[in-house]
C-alpha cells in the first residue's frame, strides 16, 4: 500500500511542475511554427529530496489539523434535535422536523415536506436534491446550502 507521505510528495511535485509550466518557465516558445524548447534548468534539481520531505510533512500536518478542526462535536438542543449552531450541519436524511426548522426559511410545513419526500423517494444522495421538495427553490437552497449535509 502506498504511504500517505509518498502520495503527498508526488502531489507537491506535480503542483510545483504545473506551477512552473503555467508560468512559462518550463516550456518556452522558440517562435518558429509552434515548436517548443525545453529549458530544464528551472525544473530539474529545483528542490532537494529533503526540501520535498519538509513540504510534505507541513502539508500532512496542516491536513491533519484541518481535519481535526472540522470534526463537529454532536450536541442536541433541549428537544433532542441537532441544530446547525451546535453541530455545524443538519443531515437532511436523518434530521427530524425540529432540526429542519432551524434552517433559514424552513418552517413546519416545509420540514414535513422534506421528511415526506425522503420517506417516499429514499435518502437524498446530494444536497441539491432538496430542491425537489415543494417550497425549496434556488433562493432558499442558496440560504441553506452551507448548513446541510447528506452524510
Amino acid at each position: 500500500m502506498i504511504e500517505k507521505k509518498t502520495i503527498t510528495k508526488a502531489l507537491v511535485a506535480l503542483v510545483c511542475l504545473a506551477a512552473v509550466f503555467l508560468t512559462g518557465l518550463f516550456f518556452g516558445r522558440t517562435g518558429s511554427g509552434g515548436d517548443f524548447t525545453v529549458t530544464t534548468q528551472y525544473a530539474v534539481g529545483a528542490m532537494s529530496a529533503q526540501e520535498l520531505d519538509d513540504i510534505a510533512d507541513r502539508v500532512d500536518a496542516r491536513a491533519t489539523r484541518e481535519t481535526e478542526e472540522q470534526v463537529p462535536t454532536q450536541q442536541t438542543n433541549h428537544q433532542g434535535a441537532e441544530t446547525p449552531a451546535d453541530s455545524g450541519l443538519v443531515n437532511i436524511n436523518t434530521a427530524d422536523s425540529t432540526a429542519l426548522q432551524t434552517l433559514p426559511g424552513v418552517g413546519p410545513a416545509i420540514a414535513e415536506r422534506i421528511i415526506a419526500h425522503r420517506e417516499t423517494h429514499g435518502a437524498f444522495r446530494i444536497i441539491e436534491e432538496i430542491t425537489d421538495v415543494s417550497g425549496i427553490g434556488e433562493r432558499r437552497f442558496e440560504d441553506i446550502r452551507d448548513l446541510i449535509t447528506v452524510e
